[in-house]
């Protein structure tokens, strides 16, 4: 009577290609989680870098007297305007008084690669978190030295990275930013 059952070459045959599909299996699951662990860092990144943007953006809008500086501890306590064209790595503006204004002095720079922001002359803080590298950030003052009737246009332009390993990605961001003046 002829025995039912496989053989040992047909096993080892069969655990070769349950091994096979496991690996690619495993190797796909890592790859999706590297590729949502880059996604949420950058995504992470935006949102500060926006939140960062955003907070300059507004400040700036109700400024005056722009100072575009030198370089990063071009940071004048009264400034004097001065445009720019070819960029800088530091702002500093007066922060027109009333509506919630409190009229200081307010200066924006890049240090160890974060944003930081001056009130007064005294570091009030910095706007971006640790997970960000910010390799240049770049300030473009236009129309600052004009009389009343020109709104002046400042440019920001930031270079950096975010996330750590493997996950580390490049950005570049840009606003354009005028004064609200009536």
């Amino acid at each position: 009577m002829p025995q039912k059952g496989f053989t040992l070459l047909e096993m080892i045959v069969a655990l070769g290609v349950f091994a096979v599909a496991a690996l690619l299996s495993a190797s796909s699951l890592l790859s999706l989680t590297d590729a949502q662990r880059k996604a949420y860092a950058l995504q992470s990144a935006y949102d500060n870098l926006r939140f960062a943007l955003e907070t300059i953006a507004k400040d700036a809008r109700t400024g005056n007297v722009f100072y575009c500086g030198a370089d990063a501890d071009d940071l004048p306590l009264v400034p004097t305007p001065k445009d720019c064209p070819s960029g800088g790595p530091a702002l500093t503006y007066n922060k027109a008084p009333g509506d919630n204004a409190s009229g200081d002095v307010v200066a924006y720079r890049v240090f160890q690669g974060r944003i930081d922001k001056f009130t007064g002359g005294a570091l009030s803080g910095t706007l971006t978190s640790s997970d960000i590298n910010i390799t240049n950030l770049t300030f473009y003052v236009l129309g600052a030295p004009l009389g009343d009737d020109f709104q002046p246009r400042i440019a920001i332009v930031i270079k950096g990275t975010a996330g750590s390993g493997r996950t580390v990605s490049n950005f570049n961001l840009q606003t354009t930013i005028s004064q609200r003046k009536v």
